[in-house]
């Protein structure tokens, strides 16, 4: 990438200020004021990265490597979408659901300030994909297990948010609580909260999906994973469970209630685990167990309306890197 010193820089004035984007490598300063910039082009060309150095800067790279810098401009306008860079607001307009970046979930879908699944684990820093005209939110959280919760590194124009994570086992190297070798250093965490914004839905009114990638490539391979009532006694709140599928129940232990559901899940057990090919170009299934190495995983989760329509989706990708 090239240094931001190379730009040619545009800057605003202490007013609100609107710039016409047409050529990449260029710094614009949006300085005081309500700033917004203008791309005559599809929102879907371009990627997004926070630089996480303060003030507001991301970074905007489209289809051919072109590069737009924006310091304190709260707004990209795109033909079909817009990003909102003051409040991490990404628009998706092929659910018309809208992404938040490193937030925290509704507060019906907390628990005094905890999810209702476990203890201890976090409602902040989660990717939050809402739906305000069906009232559903779908949220994906990554952290390390039983410790600090991780910030993302990237946003691509599809809407899929990226975070990186050591590789190997739960690790007080991490921040994690504890060791232990049986489970992998960094863990997910899901949460669906229906009902939202006075609507009179719940759980039941919608069909989720659950995808967690077993590819440690950069390819995929998904499990899906559908909440079913599947008749039978439910050890859990939400009176659901998840089905892989072959139809057989894969998590029954979500936390929540008629209008939530959550969980944290481990690349160690075993319902994705025993999928995984830690070497695809040996003979065989080669275990991802003990070791934990680099990978590429990605996890969705998805909300349908009763016609069978996708309503909102959520995706992230976590690259597992070499802990040195």
């Amino acid at each position: 990438m090239a240094k931001s010193a190379k730009f040619s820089k545009i800057k605003g004035t202490n007013s609100d200020d609107e710039f016409q984007i047409v050529d990449p490598d260029f710094s614009y300063d949006g300085k005081k004021g309500v700033d917004i910039a203008v791309f005559h082009s599809s929102f879907d060309d371009f990627d997004f990265a926070r630089k996480g150095t303060g003030n507001d800067k991301v970074t905007v790279t489209d289809s051919t490597g072109g590069i737009y810098e924006f310091k304190k401009v709260e707004t990209l306008l795109f033909d079909n979408g817009t990003a909102q860079l003051d409040d991490d607001v990404y628009y998706s307009t092929a659910t018309g659901a809208t992404t938040r970046v490193d937030t925290q979930i509704a507060a019906s879908a907390q628990d005094g300030g905890e999810l209702f699944v476990g203890s201890g684990n976090s409602v902040n820093d989660f990717v939050v994909t809402q739906s305000e005209s069906v009232g559903i939110e779908l949220a994906l959280a990554v952290k390390y297990r039983q410790g600090p919760s991780q910030d993302p590194v990237s946003v691509d124009a599809d809407g899929t948010v990226h975070f990186q994570v050591n590789d190997g086992v739960q690790s007080t190297t991490n921040g994690s609580s504890s060791n232990n070798a049986n489970r992998a250093a960094w863990s997910f965490d899901y949460s669906i909260a229906t009902g939202l914004d006075g609507a009179t839905t719940d759980l039941s009114d919608f069909t989720f999906k659950l995808l967690i990638d077993v590819d440690p490539t950069a390819g995929t391979e998904f499990r899906e994973l559908t909440m079913v009532d599947h008749g039978g006694a439910i050890i859990n709140d939400t009176g659901f469970v998840w089905i892989d599928q072959d139809g057989a129940p894969t998590i029954s232990d979500d936390g929540g209630n008629a209008n939530v559901a959550q969980n944290s899940e481990n690349y160690a057990f075993g319902f994705i685990e025993d999928f995984i090919d830690a070497d695809p170009n040996t003979p065989g299934q080669q275990p991802y167990a003990p070791g934990f190495g680099p990978a590429e995983f990605d996890i969705r989760l998805e909300a349908y309306d009763s016609g069978h329509n996708l309503i909102a989706a959520n995706q992230i990708a976590v690259e597992v890197i070499d802990f040195v």
